[in-house]
Parts: C-alpha cells; sequence; structure tokens
C-alpha cells in the first residue's frame, strides 16, 4: 500500500537538511544540503551518459562507488561543466569542506551542481554558502522547501514528493525527494539539468538500492523529455538509513512494495517537471500498447513524445494526427499500419482518431481540437503487434522555451 504525503527529505527521519543564499544566482536561495544524522548510509546513484560531465558528476561518480554516503551538497547558478583541473579541484573543494564540517570522510560527499555551462565557480561565496548551510540543517518542513528551492534554475515552482509504504513484512516506511528540472531535459542515465536527490527510512542494502534505482529511474525519469537535450550534470542519488527497522531487504529478497514506492515517488517527480517544461502550456502523456517488446513500447513513447512537430501541434491545439504517425513511422520500432489505432484523451472527453489505415472524419477531427484544449493531454497508441506497453512524459514546444533559451545566459 502506497500512501503520498505532503512534504519533501524531512518527513524521512534522520536526515536534515537546508537551503541557503550563496550568492551564486542573481536572487534566491542556491545552495543545498541534505545530511544524515547516522553518519554514512547505503546509497546509489545515476548519472548521465553525456560525453561532457560536469566536475561533480566525475567527482560523485567516484564517491558513489564507495557505497555509503553521508551528505549531499548541491549548488545551483553554475554546472562548473567544462571547467578543466580547476573545475575538479573546486568539485573536490565542496566535498572537502561539506565532510569536514559534518565529520564526514571526504569521499562521503556526493557533490551537484546545475546551470550555465563554462564557467568557474564563485568558490569562496560556495565555501560560505556551505557553512552556514551547515548552520541551519534542520528537520523542518521549511528546511526542506527550502533545499527544493535552492536546486531551481529556470523551474517555476519547488518539486517535491513523499510517501509511506507499507513493506511486505508489514513495516511502515517513508520515501521522498526533491527534483528540479525544466529545460534541457531528455535523460539517459545508467546505473537544464534534472537533478533529484530521494532518502528513505528502509533498510536495504546497496546493492539491492543500486537495483532499484536503475530500475526506478528507467521506469520514470528515462521516460521524461522536454526538450530532446541531454545534460551534462544529470544526477539521481537515494541514501537508505534504516531506521524502520523492516527486515532488511537485499539482492536476494526484493520487496516489490519498496520498489513500487520508491517508482511512485520518482514518478511524482517526473510528472512536476514535465508540468514545468521551459515555457509549457500542457503536459503530454504518451501510452503505446501491445507492443512487441518492453524496449520497443519504450523507444515508440520516447519517439513520440520528444517529436518536436508534435509538440507543436500540441500547443497549438491542432489535431494533426499525421505528426505522431509520422514520428512512430522513423521510430524504428515493428508494426502494422493495418492494425494500428491512435486515440486522444483528456479531461474533455476520449476519441479514437485512427484505425487502421483510414484517415478521420472532420467531425472526428473537430471533436480531437476540443479535448487538445485541456493542459494535461494523454495520447494512446496501440501498435497490435504484442503484449507490451510503457509511458514517456513530455510536454508542449511553445514560443517562450525558444524565448528563455535563446537568453539563458544573459
Amino acid at each position: 500500500m502506497i500512501t503520498l504525503i505532503e512534504g519533501g527529505i524531512t518527513t524521512v527521519p534522520g536526515f536534515l537538511t537546508a537551503g541557503v543564499r550563496a550568492g551564486i544566482k542573481r536572487r534566491g536561495l542556491d545552495l543545498m544540503l541534505i545530511y544524515s544524522k547516522d553518519g554514512p548510509v547505503p546509497a546509489a546513484g545515476a548519472f548521465t551518459t553525456n560525453k561532457i560531465k560536469g566536475a561533480a558528476v566525475i567527482l560523485s561518480q567516484k564517491h558513489i562507488k564507495n557505497g555509503r554516503i553521508g551528505a549531499i551538497v548541491c549548488n545551483s547558478g553554475i554546472a562548473n561543466v567544462f571547467t578543466g583541473k580547476r573545475g575538479l579541484k573546486d568539485a573536490e573543494r565542496m566535498a572537502e569542506l561539506t565532510a569536514n564540517l559534518l565529520n564526514l570522510k571526504k569521499k562521503e560527499v556526493v557533490v551537484a551542481s546545475t546551470g550555465i555551462i563554462g564557467v568557474y565557480l564563485p568558490i569562496k561565496k560556495i565555501e560560505k554558502g556551505i557553512r552556514l548551510a551547515v548552520r541551519e540543517l534542520s528537520d523542518s518542513r521549511e528546511a526542506s522547501l527550502n533545499a527544493a528551492k535552492a536546486i531551481m534554475t529556470t523551474d517555476t515552482f519547488p518539486k517535491e514528493a513523499a510517501a509511506k509504504v507499507e513493506l511486505e513484512d508489514g513495516t511502515i516506511v517513508t520515501i521522498a525527494g526533491i527534483a528540479k528540472g525544466a529545460g534541457m531535459i531528455c535523460p539517459k542515465m545508467k546505473c537544464a539539468t534534472m537533478l533529484s536527490f530521494i532518502v528513505t527510512d528502509a533498510k536495504i542494502t546497496q546493492e539491492a538500492l543500486r537495483t532499484a534505482l536503475a530500475q526506478a529511474v528507467d521506469k520514470t525519469f528515462n521516460m521524461l523529455n522536454i526538450d530532446g537535450e541531454t545534460s551534462t550534470s544529470d544526477m539521481v542519488i537515494v541514501m537508505a538509513n534504516g531506521r524502520a527497522g523492516n527486515r532488511e531487504i537485499t539482492s536476494d529478497k526484493i520487496d516489490r512494495n519498496f520498489q513500487s514506492g520508491l517508482e511512485c515517488v520518482m514518478g511524482e517527480l517526473a510528472w512536476m517537471i514535465a508540468r514545468d517544461g521551459e515555457g509549457a502550456t500542457k503536459v503530454l502523456q504518451v501510452h503505446v500498447i501491445n507492443a512487441k517488446t518492453a524496449e520497443e513500447a519504450k523507444k515508440a513513447a520516447k519517439t513520440i513524445v520528444g517529436s518536436n512537430l508534435v509538440k507543436s501541434a500540441m500547443f497549438g491545439r491542432d489535431p494533426n494526427w499525421g505528426r505522431v504517425i509520422a514520428a512512430l513511422g522513423y521510430s524504428g520500432v515493428s508494426f502494422n499500419p493495418r492494425k494500428l489505432s491512435l486515440e486522444f484523451e483528456s479531461e474533455r472527453g476520449r476519441v479514437l482518431l485512427v484505425k487502421g489505415e483510414n484517415p478521420p472524419t472532420k467531425k472526428l477531427l473537430m471533436r480531437t481540437r476540443d479535448i487538445l484544449r485541456s493542459k494535461e493531454i494523454e495520447i494512446r497508441v496501440n501498435l497490435g503487434v504484442g503484449k507490451e506497453c510503457a509511458t514517456a512524459l513530455g510536454c508542449d514546444l511553445t514560443y517562450d522555451y525558444v524565448r528563455i533559451n535563446s537568453r539563458y545566459t544573459t
């Protein structure tokens, strides 16, 4: 049983957080810290596959191999990407100072950065920010919200999600997280930038946590496409302190309820990112059903939701079903056009627009145009060649997306 609850990181016992202003951005909070009161705990991460990786990603990929993490520190405003040896030195300094102040080892600290590429960090400001964040660490509701705000760049609202989950042994655990992202989002992560930090009080081994995270990322964040851009700084980190006292979850004793709860929280965060896509006016869900394989279902769904022509049509409330069919056609998946069907759905209704190779009538097109007036649109594609399905998330493409990204550094 999964119950969504209000709040973020601090709903999980044993974790403290803070969000402060270090002066990196022109205004607002810009440095976040998450700390485990129990010291280093089992942790796992997923990171961008972009060949250009930020200094924070390079360092944190190395630190996460340790298997136990005690703190996460993140700055917004500057991504610390393509900054060479100095960038790595600055990332290491963030980890080192955080570790010293919290009685941890440097390798027990994860570092993240998000913002403009090719700019050096104002490390003195960040050092002051880290010291301030350590002083302000708290388990209050306000602290969690400030942490979510401090990692924002072009986001228009902070993103938090939390849930209570009943495990198979009857223990109730809490899983909670924060995320940021509005643009430069088409994550391709393995075991702007999309960042997410998740904590739980479940008792789970590092190996099992790594497997659970990889599966959850594949079903949630990796099925999200705002603009087709894979960031240099994508990162998801999960920490588990074991305070719930459940029967330990291991690779040999997987708890399906924990997996579902983790996917639920990450799915909520992914939905918020889609809703907050840069300049977006609509959230798009593309459901592909009856595909030959699970991978083909995912591929088809992500191709359609990532199509600029589909996105543009959704923005203009244009029932241009041909854009969807064309994207499906170049996706590389197997299907028979004669067995294909296409539906559009929103709070305003549902319409079967295409069935087989029969073009829709004008009446159906007008009905679809009305459905597209809603802020949440579902596109359902039935390939009719198998039993596998997948869902991808995205948003429409608007004039404001171009405006925002035409002056991002200025």
